[in-house]
C-alpha cells in the first residue's frame, strides 16, 4: 500500500475537525508544531509512524481512521494477509515492537 498523502491531508484535517480540535489544541494533543500539522492536512508532507501513533493518541481512534482506510478499500489486516509470511511477520514484528515501546513511553 502506497502512502497517498494528499489522500490522507484531507481525512486528517476533518478527523480534526469532527472533534472540534483547532490547529493549536491539535499541537497540544501531539507536540507537533502547527506547520507540521497544517502540512500534513495539505497532503505536502509525509506522516512518519511516530506523527500516526501521536494522532492516534490525540484522537483516540485507530491507525485505519487516521489514514483514512476504510472497509471498503481494505484494511491493514487484509494487506497484511496478502504479503508474503516473511514480509507479513517482519511488519508485524516491527508494529509490536513499535506498540510496545509507544505504552512504555505513556506508562
Amino acid at each position: 500500500m502506497k502512502y497517498e498523502g494528499y489522500m490522507v491531508g484531507p481525512a486528517l484535517r476533518k478527523l480534526r475537525e469532527d472533534r472540534g480540535l483547532s490547529i493549536m489544541q491539535a499541537c497540544n494533543l501531539t507536540g507537533m508544531s502547527p506547520s507540521s500539522i497544517n502540512q500534513m492536512e495539505q497532503g505536502g508532507r509525509n506522516m512518519s509512524m511516530k506523527s500516526l501513533f501521536l494522532f492516534m493518541e490525540a484522537y483516540q481512534t485507530d491507525a485505519n481512521t487516521v489514514l483514512d482506510i476504510r472497509p471498503e478499500n481494505s484494511s491493514i489486516d487484509s494487506k497484511l494477509a496478502s504479503l508474503p509470511e516473511g514480509q507479513r511477520e517482519y511488519l508485524m514484528s516491527t508494529f509490536l515492537f513499535m506498540l510496545e515501546k509507544a505504552e512504555r513511553m505513556s506508562a
